[in-house]
């Protein structure tokens, strides 16, 4: 997977689509091209590893995500830690770009 890849796969579908009315489309319409058709937006992202990026995970999908990160690696993760980022993200406010 690749998001840019994702990205430019949808921009070749929704221009093909609405070739005939592309002012009338919206992000909607766009959303519908995307491969994750179908599938909600992510409310959070956790990147285990230590890593502080998306590394072209979703970049579409992720804008209104919370993150979380990590140094623990993916399968040293433990319930408990898992818990506590689930806990600390329900916390936060989520304007949604309002």
């Amino acid at each position: 997977y690749g998001g840019r890849a994702e990205i430019l796969a949808a921009v070749k579908v929704f221009a093909e689509r609405h070739k005939n009315n592309l002012n009338q489309a919206g992000e909607s319409e766009f959303k519908n091209c995307l491969w994750t058709v179908g599938l909600p937006d992510p409310d959070l992202i956790i990147r285990t590893g230590g890593a502080q990026r998306l590394s072209n995970f979703l970049p579409w999908q992720s804008v209104y995500s919370e993150l979380a990160f990590t140094p623990t690696f993916w399968p040293e993760l433990t319930k408990k830690e898992f818990t506590a980022i689930l806990d600390e993200a329900k916390n936060h406010e989520r304007r949604l770009g309002k």
